[in-house]
């Protein structure tokens, strides 16, 4: 009788190891959500859900417009990532977006987490955001010196020449890198 648990055990094993090793293969071979599918999924209660739809619309659909006022309404949803996915991926296909789209993005910018923050400014620096820039400007005395770097990138994007003066004072930043993107915006700045 012991062979015969020993044997089943086996060929459980066997079958377990099988499973585990097809598994990875069966999910890859669903083929992707449409579109349609993917805004459906905007809508569910849960976060993963959501972010995981954004970045596939972002992936899949970037120059569909489809899905745009559904991804705008995420803006003020409740969840911080879900806000921030949102904020970054309008920014990544370059949006057309509205004064209130941009106001919803701006209040990353007031965040305490530096990578709500961040995700912000980055979203900012995809969309024509000119506006923005009296709220990016504060930016640059911040105590993060990552909110700073990514403070001078936007102003380089968005700004003109006459945000130079509010950035040259980084040249003497402590840290050599917060230097370097501060000579990196004035450089493109004075292109403009």
């Amino acid at each position: 009788m012991s062979k015969l648990y020993k044997r089943s055990f086996i060929g459980m094993l066997v079958l377990a190891v099988l499973a585990m090793t097809l598994a990875p293969l069966l999910l890859q071979a669903r083929p992707p959500k449409t579109e349609d599918e993917l805004i459906v999924d905007l809508a569910s209660p849960k976060e993963k859900v959501v972010t995981v739809a954004l970045q596939q619309l972002e992936k899949n659909y970037p120059t569909s417009t489809k899905a745009l006022p559904d991804i705008k309404k995420l803006l003020t949803d409740a969840r911080p990532a879900v806000v921030r996915k949102a904020a970054r991926v309008l920014g990544a296909i370059n949006a057309e977006v509205s004064k209130t789209d941009l106001n919803n993005i701006c209040e990353l910018l007031k965040a305490t987490d530096k990578w709500t923050v961040i995700d912000g400014l980055e979203a900012l620096r995809g969309l024509k955001a000119h506006s923005t820039i009296p709220q990016i400007l504060p930016l640059l005395k911040n105590a993060d010196k990552n909110i700073i770097r990514d403070a001078c990138r936007t102003l380089a994007v968005l700004g003109d020449q006459s945000l130079i003066p509010s950035i040259k004072p980084l040249l003497e930043y402590p840290d050599l890198a917060v230097q370097k993107d501060a000579a990196d915006a004035i450089s493109i700045l004075k292109e403009k």
